[in-house]
């Protein structure tokens, strides 16, 4: 049976994991930098996220019937574990650890995304279905590729190469998520995706438009809170790309999973 409050929790977690994303672009040891505050919150909504995943995962092994949803709020608990354990090292943490808590905390909030999917009522209907094979291929690839790019700016960010192989990777994601979208908002026979498509496009254009402004200002005398609110909004639309990104993906094999068994 369908149960909202369920997928209500699941849409809260994910919206607070998306905030933990945002604070953890802002935590700094440094009072006087701007937004200080705000990264100072990281830790109380890491506790808040901590104590909703508890309950989420306490919640679906007692209703869920679906052993996958089970499990993957399972794995969704454990990497809150981890999370919280590379957090927790003392300052100054090497830049690896940054960035491995980082990249996890990106996989976090794609997993949230993707239970609150699973949870939803539009979930437990039957697909429509679709018949693209060459949606199938891009949607296992892009998923990966999307991961790849977040984790290359990450290690950018915390000084551990250049920017460079971040910008490459910028025109390789552009060009997979256009082959990903357009075919499924412009093809009459792929209507079911194309509320998705539409959604990761038009968030791909804000992350592609954050990342050119911060490599504009990259080398002018510019207010630091200007940079690092554009950096705090690149984080966030990259966490949402690469969740808008594996959400499409999954809903590509659900519609041929349909299209298989109509």
């Amino acid at each position: 049976m369908d149960n909202p409050w369920l997928h209500r929790l699941a849409v809260v977690l994910a919206a607070c994991s998306l905030l933990l994303v945002v604070t953890g672009a802002s935590v700094s040891d440094n009072e006087e930098r701007p937004l200080y505050s705000l990264g100072q919150g990281h830790a109380i909504v890491g506790a808040i996220v901590g104590v909703l995943t508890i309950g989420l995962v306490v919640w679906l092994s007692k209703v869920e019937k679906r052993a996958g949803l089970r499990r993957l709020g399972w794995i969704v608990l454990a990497a809150i574990v981890v999370e919280s354990l590379l957090g927790l090292q003392a300052a100054p943490q090497p830049p690896a650890v940054r960035v491995a808590h980082a990249v996890l905390a990106q996989l976090f909030f794609v997993a949230t995304v993707a239970m609150a999917v699973f949870t939803s009522q539009g979930w437990r209907r039957k697909p429509e279905p679709i018949d693209r094979p060459p949606l199938r291929w891009v949607g296992k690839i892009a998923p990966f590729a999307v991961l790849t790019q977040v984790a290359l700016g990450l290690a950018f960010r915390h000084g551990i190469m250049e920017v460079i192989p971040h910008l490459l990777g910028a025109f390789v994601i552009a060009f997979l998520v256009l082959g990903l979208t357009l075919p499924a908002i412009y093809g009459p026979e792929h209507s079911p995706l194309r509320p998705a498509a539409q959604v990761l496009l038009v968030i791909l254009s804000v992350q592609v438009s954050l990342g050119m402004a911060l490599f504009t200002i990259a080398s002018m005398d510019i207010d630091p809170m200007v940079t690092i609110l554009l950096n705090v909004a690149h984080a966030a639309t990259g966490a949402l790309t690469l969740a808008a990104t594996v959400v499409m993906t999954l809903l590509i094999r659900r519609g041929l999973a349909g299209y298989r068994h109509k």
